[in-house]
């Protein structure tokens, strides 16, 4: 049994018969004082050394002659009676709760001259450091400090001595620097989730205060609501700006979504811990469906509801508003030449489909024999203006046959809206129903038309729910408090530095084809093969032929559509037609005309290629993200640099809003996405096309709406132009060279920290075993220097030990200076 004694009251405690700090039995926040080894070691069995930024680098365990008191004799009973008992506080189990790396000495139940004993202090120093507060030092400089302090754990040691024991005292690796109040929540990742939450919720109001509007307006849900109705022009402007801040809203929603979604995807410190023991690699600093088998059940479907909520979003807003276009049915009249003569016609209804009247046949005969009333026109051209679905510019055509008829000057007159194509022949003549061939034909203008923007309340109404879903998953991810993730670059390097992983010891060069043969640890020293990096090497194959399926799915058929659209019998005049404009040529209806589709259907399928956008979006973002990771990361090879972490920062470490990819990337892969998300929500539409019953003198029933899908081939040539644009984008990005670091030799070629096939674990692992003990060594001749609290300064990565004999040289991260990497020698 071992037992401290103090010469100065001769108390004992014991520690033998305690329940262990590291066995589970007491958290790990708060432990008796009884568990405390003497020495600050266990037989079998080592801690891992923390220290403060405040009060200084702490020393390792040292002999005291006098360990003492600094209080007063009451203080000294309580003190001595409160090391039997440990206060536990409780706390909810919930998924989302951290097995902190850290163990903490409740300074309400230890007395001082223990933490002094353990911090390492002696009378000596204790009074000199009483003597300088009484007195002051003489000939210090001041700095004014920025960072809020707090107070600090203690940790002993180096290694843990099991990866037992570092799964379960090590998750959540900035516990021990957290800073309290407000800060802490608006800093970090926590900061980015509120701002994109603040944005998903002015979005959700706007669709709130909109669906009201609706229902108000049309007492159903249900109802579709007329936004403006008048001048077709200015219908299609308001359409287009609507659709302009609805894109823009989309592909908010999506950057949200993406944020929170590389988030909760990444692992923490205990899920990485499980995986390599394994002998199973995560991915860190990118948006990753792979962690997806590896962290929290709980955290993945919240992941995955946000992202198909925002993905759902950017389809169905988009099917939100359409036009409807009030057309008047053109009449049809085939008729000999003489019929422009005023020759008598014989009106017989078995010649008369279209039920117009005798009044009506005189009225086209008078208007015909007229100088500018109607338009004249080739056949050929007539056949391309009539054939299709609808006609918004002439309200009549007369075709003039080569027929010599004597009896009677009509021909036929068929129903109103027929196409032409109906009567063409092989030759794509227009055959007349008697046999005879058009010569020619005659146009009436018709009256200028009216146009309406609607808006759907039932889609809008989903809608809004699926922005409601976003909205409250991102809430539930702010009150998990305790959730830290390894969401950056700095944030694993930070962990791995602090508490090294025993997984990845002695393979400072490890690669990810390593990792995937399986091959780490590794048995003996490598050799680094200096040889240039170029950004497309970054991401694996699999990810680059995803970001090529993806890119493919959406410009292969904008290609074939834009190449049919303008195929020859397109007039070229009429070649590009202007975005978001219902043209009768490339306006198509439903497959199936016995089961016509109604305007919520066909506006959702019109919308439905906004889906694979939405997908581009994750993938190219995550393709670009893994640029980036490898390019901060070696970075580190250069030079000192601090760590940038996604929360919680200390000392010299930096934080930021974004998580891996730079602002200015993101924010033009956002501006893009968003001029193609508005490309494509014109370039494919839906159009309603309300006719206008015929005259009352006419028999004819009148023709029902016509709810279609209308093409712009102008929009779908600058959706393919930006898909170029995007993939020379991606390609020029992956055309960099990686930054050389300098070798031994001077030659400025290759970098060990360049992440070679992408984001993985284990690789950025390997990189962080400093070795702080072999840099104390070093200080003789210049290199290295105490490496203790390494995390909190700004620090590089190199040669830490240099290799003599057969003992190999070791690599690693160091806040003195490191030497450079010889291509010649091996390391571990």
């Amino acid at each position: 049994m071992s037992r401290l004694r103090s010469d100065t009251n001769g108390t004992i405690m014991e520690t033998s018969r305690r329940p262990s700090l590291w066995n589970g039995s007491l958290r790990r926040d708060h432990f008796r004082l009884d568990d405390l080894p003497p020495d600050g070691t266990q037989q079998g069995q080592q801690y891992t050394h923390y220290s403060s930024s405040k009060s200084g680098p702490s020393t390792r365990s040292r002999s005291f002659a006098w360990p003492f008191h600094g209080r007063n004799t009451s203080e000294a009973l309580s003190t001595t009676r409160s090391s039997h008992f440990t206060f536990r506080t409780w706390q909810p189990q919930t998924f989302f709760r951290p097995h902190d790396d850290t163990a903490s000495i409740d300074r309400s139940i230890v007395p001082d001259y223990v933490v002094n004993f353990i911090r390492g202090e002696t009378p000596e120093t204790l009074a000199r450091r009483k003597e300088r507060k009484k007195w002051g030092q003489h000939g210090v400089e001041v700095t004014p400090r920025r960072e809020t302090f707090a107070s600090h754990p203690i940790e002993f040691g180096h290694y843990y001595s099991s990866s037992s024991d570092l799964t379960e005292d090590l998750n959540a690796d900035s516990n021990w620097s957290r800073r309290s109040g407000l800060r802490r929540h608006i800093t970090g990742w926590r900061g980015g989730v509120i701002f994109n939450s603040l944005i998903s919720f002015i979005i959700l109001l706007v669709g709130i205060i909109c669906l009201i509007l609706v229902i108000t307006k049309t007492k159903l849900l249900s109802g579709e609501s007329a936004i403006f109705s008048g001048d077709c022009g200015t219908a299609e402007h308001i359409n287009m700006g609507i659709h302009v801040v609805i894109n823009v809203f989309g592909v908010a929603l999506l950057s949200g979504a993406n944020y929170v979604f590389q988030v909760l995807s990444s692992p923490t410190r205990r899920e990485v811990v499980v995986a390599h023991e394994n002998k199973h690699w995560l991915d860190i600093g990118i948006p990753s469906l792979r962690n997806f088998a590896h962290i929290s059940g709980f955290r993945t479907t919240i992941a995955a509801i946000i992202l198909l909520s925002a993905v759902a979003t950017q389809v169905i807003y988009n099917a939100v508003i359409f036009t409807t276009q009030n057309i008047i049915n053109y009449d049809v009249v085939f008729v000999t030449q003489s019929f422009l003569d005023h020759a008598p016609f014989n009106n017989n209804p078995k010649t008369n489909d279209g039920g117009l009247s005798d009044s009506d046949l005189t009225n086209l005969q008078d208007a015909a024999s007229q100088a500018g009333v109607f338009t004249n026109m080739t056949s050929t051209i007539c056949l391309q203006e009539f054939s299709g679905v609808f006609q918004p510019s002439f309200d009549a055509v007369l075709l003039i046959t080569d027929s010599v008829s004597t009896t009677s000057s009509l021909i036929q007159a068929s129903k109103s809206g027929t196409s032409l194509a109906t009567f063409t022949s092989n030759n794509d003549d227009i055959t007349a129903p008697d046999g005879s061939l058009v010569q020619y034909c005659l146009a009436r203008p018709s009256a200028p038309q009216t146009c309406s923007v609607n808006l759907s309340g039932s889609i809008l109404g989903i809608a809004v729910l699926l922005n409601l879903a976003t909205v409250i998953s991102m809430a539930i991810i702010l009150a998990r408090s305790t959730f830290e993730p390894l969401a950056t670059l700095g944030d694993a390097i930070r962990s791995f530095l602090r508490n090294p992983d025993p997984t990845t010891a002695d393979a400072c060069l490890l690669t990810k084809s390593d990792v995937k043969r399986g091959n780490w640890p590794f048995a003996e020293a490598q050799f680094f093969v200096p040889k240039n990096h170029y950004w497309f090497q970054t991401p694996s194959l699999p990810r680059w032929a995803l970001t090529a399926s993806s890119w493919l799915a959406i410009s292969v058929p904008t290609a074939a559509a834009l190449g049919f659209l303008t195929r020859w019998n397109l007039p070229v005049a009429k070649a590009l037609t202007p975005f978001g404009v219902t043209t009768p040529l490339l306006t198509f209806l439903p497959p199936s005309s016995s089961s016509p589709f109604g305007t919520a259907p066909m506006a959702l399928l019109a919308a439905l290629p906004q889906l694979l956008l939405a997908v581009l979006y994750f993938v190219v973002n995550a393709h670009l993200t893994t640029y980036f990771l490898s390019h901060e990361f070696s970075r580190f090879a250069l030079g000192p640099r601090p760590l940038r972490v996604s929360s919680n920062p200390a000392g010299e470490q930096a934080t930021s809003l974004y998580l891996t990819l730079p602002r200015p990337v993101s924010w033009s892969l956002l501006l893009w996405f968003a001029a193609a998300g508005f490309t494509l929500s014109q370039a494919v539409f839906p159009g309603v096309v309300a006719f206008s019953s015929p005259p009352p003198s006419s028999a004819g029933p009148p023709r029902p709406d016509v709810v279609a899908t209308s093409f712009s081939t102008q929009a779908l040539l600058a959706l393919l132009a930006l898909l170029v644009a995007l993939a020379v984008g991606v390609l020029g990005l992956g055309a960099r060279r990686a930054a050389a670091a300098s070798l031994a030799s001077g030659e400025g070629k290759g970098n060990p920290l360049v992440l070679r096939g992408g984001s993985c674990s284990a690789v950025v692992s390997a990189r962080c075993h400093h070795h702080h003990h072999d840099n104390r060594a070093q200080t003789q001749d210049g290199r290295g220097g105490d490496d203790r609290d390494l995390w909190l300064r700004s620090v590089a990565w190199g040669v830490v030990s240099e290799g003599q004999g057969m003992r190999p040289g070791r690599c690693g991260f160091s806040a003195g200076s490191v030497g450079c990497v010889d291509a010649g020698r091996n390391y571990v």
